[in-house]
């Protein structure tokens, strides 16, 4: 009997050890503050530095110690261009980031900035693809939704989307310029966009089969259902 009491004790001794080790461990591997940073794309925005000042900074060094993971991946949003931020600790305890950055949609050239999908204006520290559209001049937070719209429809055509070269206002009516054409587009507003991008196509494709023929300076699409063309 005593024999048996021994050797539930050594290894109720043993598993209480293993235990304690294994938190040991744990807590060893919490308190590591090294990381990595994973882009779902490209690092567009070259925001790795900041991430980098983030993350080394004492203050934040306390509360990855402290496994307050939350309240780090609060400040890594508040870095414009990032659009989802997860920060964890896998299977072995290394701490991850994994980083969906916003997607440009058009350099903002006054400001020397890039607008997003959702018209956020976020700041240029690298310069990305050029053949994104370039919006000129002043631009109101109304207007920017109007460009937003108006950049998303042509991208989604298999025709234009590739042909938006230059966006402005003048006196609150939206003016384009294409990459394959001459001529400036008055616009006017996002209103029956899908119309207006069908007459626009047609009048492309009477251009291209009549080079030469006839120039033209600017088309029209403000009018219900007609295009005007105003020659050179």
């Amino acid at each position: 009997m005593n024999r048996f009491l021994t050797t539930i004790f050594m290894l109720s001794l043993i598993s209480f050890m293993i235990l304690l080790s294994s938190f040991i461990e744990y807590d060893n591997h919490e308190s590591n503050t090294e990381y990595k940073v994973y882009y779902a794309f490209d690092n567009l925005y070259n925001n790795k530095p900041i991430i980098d000042s983030i993350m080394t900074n004492k203050s934040n060094i306390e509360l990855i110690k402290a496994n307050k993971l939350n309240e780090i991946e609060s400040k890594l949003y508040e870095i414009e261009s990032i659009h989802e931020a997860n920060i964890f600790r896998d299977f072995n305890f290394n701490l991850s980031i994994n980083i969906v950055e916003r997607e440009p949609l058009a350099y903002y050239e006054k400001n020397d900035s890039y607008i997003d999908l959702s018209g956020k204006i976020i700041k240029r520290n690298k310069e990305l693809n050029n053949r994104l559209p370039i919006l000129s001049g002043e631009i109101s937070k109304n207007n920017i939704k109007m460009v937003v719209d108006v950049i998303k429809t042509f991208n989604e055509d298999v025709f234009l989307n590739k042909e938006l070269e230059r966006i402005w206002f003048n006196e609150d009516e939206l003016f384009l310029k294409l990459n394959s054409f001459q001529f400036d587009i008055r616009f006017g507003d996002n209103n029956k966009m899908n119309k207006k991008l069908e007459m626009l196509k047609g009048f492309c494709i009477y251009n291209m089969e009549n080079k030469g023929n006839e120039t033209y300076k600017q088309i029209d699409l403000v009018y219900d259902n007609q295009l005007i063309a105003i020659k050179k």
